[in-house]
């Protein structure tokens, strides 16, 4: 290796398996960036398409999440797998059998960055960026942040540092062989402007030209707009018995967004009917509403929480998001977890009645948005950190 820089050299790695990792390296990156460190050196890096080798098994795992988003057996069969050769011994076997080409594509990329410290955001990355510290330069720091609010089998126990956002994510790392040493609790992770919008549900619904005076629920899942959203959305507008607006987040589902466009004026005026595609500031038409319906993602479910938005979760696509939907409802009481659309449609029914059966919730989510943004904590952990 070269010598060492005068700056501290820090990567952030990004990778798409859902847009959660995305956000999350977001968020911290830009926290970071805040902090205006003349010693520091902040490179933000798509690793995983700067090869053809790795873009094709990024593109494997978009599949994979597609897949669990609309099968749940798919995620829980690829977890329980991890246990075949123990769990710490699983993901070294793949790698070292099945992405070794990609592996050796990934050493060739931090070898032209130099990084000092890699922060990584997901499993598969944290793990090359420690055997790049193992094989290539033992001078690197590891520092992963894990989303989830657990810790599944393939979270690397030998990353330098390893940072979580809950007290059950906290026990779990302890469960999986982590040391106390190692580990390290935020508060969860969200993005600057997140933490920042004072504007209230009035302006939003004024900035989006939705109806000041009809109660408002917003249903999405994920990026990719699947996870049974569509079936959601048909027994609200099938079965509602208010008027209401419904917004429809579809994301990269260009179908859905075109089924929902064509049933905007059969539905009307009854229910005034919004499908959106992509949106870049969702968490603002997440504030505009005053229910969110979504899958068990926890940024998802995060946003809303702290847009003090009560959430109705309908789907869960692997043990992952089903403990984090158990922490956001169950143990946070930021809202509800319903297995059945009939339901859904119920609740949405009850809550247009008496809107009031939500302030617990909002109280709840209030605790949460006053503990601040754990990306913060990270940034400042790395302004002191020495590689």
């Amino acid at each position: 290796m070269a010598e060492r820089h005068t700056k501290k050299r820090v990567l952030v790695t990004y990778i798409e398996a859902g847009f959660g990792h995305i956000t999350t390296a977001n968020s911290i990156a830009d926290a970071i960036e805040a902090l205006h460190d003349p010693n520091i050196e902040l490179i933000r890096k798509y690793t995983f398409q700067a090869h053809p080798s790795l873009l094709k098994l990024e593109k494997q795992f978009i599949r994979d999440v597609k897949w669990a988003n609309t099968f749940p057996w798919h995620n829980y069969i690829q977890m329980a797998a991890t246990h075949i050769f123990g769990i710490h011994n699983s993901l070294p076997f793949v790698v070292s059998t099945f992405y070794r080409r990609q592996r050796k594509a990934y050493f060739e990329i931090l070898r032209e960055i130099q990084p000092d410290i890699i922060i990584d955001t997901h499993y598969l990355t944290s793990f090359l960026a420690t055997q790049y510290r193992d094989m290539v330069d033992p001078h690197v720091k590891v520092v992963t942040y894990d989303p989830d609010n657990n810790v599944h089998n393939w979270w690397n126990i030998r990353v330098d540092k390893f940072v979580v956002n809950c007290r059950l994510a906290f026990h779990d790392a302890l469960r999986h062989d982590f040391t106390r040493k190692q580990l390290m609790i935020v508060p969860f992770v969200t993005r600057k402007e997140i933490m920042d919008v004072t504007e209230d549900k009035a302006f939003y619904r004024t900035k989006y030209e939705l109806p000041q005076d009809r109660f408002t629920v917003m249903v999405a899942a994920g990026g990719y707009g699947r996870s049974g959203m569509s079936r959601v959305v048909m027994a609200l507008l099938r079965h509602v018995k208010h008027p209401i607006t419904l917004i429809a987040i579809c994301g990269t589902n260009t179908r859905l967004y075109r089924r929902l466009m064509k049933l905007r004026e059969k539905v009307a005026p009854k229910i005034d009917l919004r499908p959106y595609e992509f949106v870049p500031k969702v968490y603002e038409l997440n504030r505009a509403s005053d229910v969110l319906l979504t899958k068990g993602g926890p940024n998802a479910m995060l946003d809303s929480a702290l847009m003090g938005v009560p959430i109705g979760v309908f789907y869960c696509a692997s043990n992952i998001e089903y403990e984090s939907m158990h922490l956001f409802t169950s143990v946070l009481n930021c809202g509800r977890f319903f297995t059945q659309s009939h339901r859904i449609v119920r609740w949405v029914n009850e809550c247009v009645s008496d809107p009031s059966i939500l302030d617990i919730y909002k109280e709840a989510e209030e605790t949460i948005r006053n503990e601040g943004n754990g990306a913060v904590n990270i940034a400042k952990f790395i302004q002191t950190y020495e590689a």
